[in-house]
């Protein structure tokens, strides 16, 4: 259900979410604030799990990064302050060049197409980057190390990064963690920057990251970006990596999806493997018609608890 909903389309869509044994409320990919308020009072309505797909919330770690306190900007921040970019592990194809007056760091397994008179390759493997950001971080804080413990390529690589990062003004560091489930490698950058930043201007830009309106909805208003395995203004429990939308999908935990606006990609493929085992509600990014969902679903049940 993607154009404008009729009054029949709500009917059955209210009908459906009252009668089913758990709903799931997903979706919301780009939505504006009013629809996602909307969407929270549907949940609330029938109990449901939400969760709008924030990354954070399929991680093991989900609330740390939270706790420790990411420094982020956004992709323009690169270009207008950053004169030493780092790009940690990724193929930041979506980030425009910078100024030709910045140096490019590029750290992982391979090089990545920068354009740039001053571009560097640190070749290390994938499965270093936890360790590569804590020996940073210790060089920086100036730390000892026990040589004899590391790895002494990883060592050269973290003393020319740690090198490079205090002799620049402003470091902007590129990730890309969109696939890292624990979320170890995604608290390690964060760690990093934020140790980096109280030595001069530094900061995040992760690729990836959602930052919807409706994960501030959700943040505000149940006290977490998704993964809530109830809809309670009096405080659903935050539960990553184990209510996010695709785990509770694959685990059968609900019976009932209702899909608002656009879902994730991993949304959809895990209701294409669900298939008639959990029932999809599509309905519109038109906050009227969901407050009507409310209304119709509040007339069967009654007042949410």
């Amino acid at each position: 259900m993607t154009a404008a909903a009729s009054a029949a389309d709500l009917d059955r869509a209210a009908a459906t979410l009252a009668a089913a044994r758990r709903v799931l409320v997903a979706g919301l990919v780009a939505a504006p604030a009013e629809v996602a308020v909307a969407a929270c009072d549907v949940a609330e309505a029938v109990g449901a799990a939400v969760d709008p797909g924030s990354p954070e919330t399929s991680r093991t770690t989900g609330p740390l990064l939270a706790r420790i306190g990411a420094v982020t900007a956004a992709t323009g921040e690169l270009r207008d302050r950053a004169d030493l970019v780092v790009l940690w592990f990724c193929d930041p194809g979506a980030v425009a060049a910078g100024g030709a007056a910045q140096r490019t760091v590029a750290v992982g397994p391979r090089d990545v197409a920068v354009r740039g008179t001053d571009h560097r390759h640190l070749a290390i493997a994938a499965d270093a980057a936890v360790d590569l950001a804590r020996l940073v971080e210790a060089l920086i804080r100036d730390v000892a190390i026990d040589e004899s413990a590391a790895d002494p390529h990883a060592l050269a690589v973290a003393r020319d990064l740690a090198a490079a990062a205090m002799a620049a003004t402003t470091v902007a560091i590129v990730t890309d963690w969109r696939h890292d489930a624990l979320g170890l490698a995604a608290w390690s950058t964060v760690s990093l920057v934020r140790t980096l930043a109280h030595r001069r201007p530094a900061f995040e830009i992760p690729l990836g990251e959602r930052t919807d309106a409706a994960i501030d909805v959700c943040a505000w208003r149940f006290g977490a970006a998704g993964a809530i395995d109830r809809a309670e203004r009096t405080g659903g429990r935050f539960l990553p990596a184990e209510t996010d939308a695709v785990r509770l999908i694959d685990r059968r935990e609900v019976d009932c999806a209702m899909v608002v606006g656009a879902a994730t990609p991993e949304v959809e493929v895990a209701l294409a493997r669900a298939g008639g085992d959990v029932a999809v509600v599509r309905l519109p990014a038109d906050a009227a018609a969901l407050r009507q969902v409310a209304a119709r679903i509040g007339g069967r049940q009654g007042p949410p608890a």
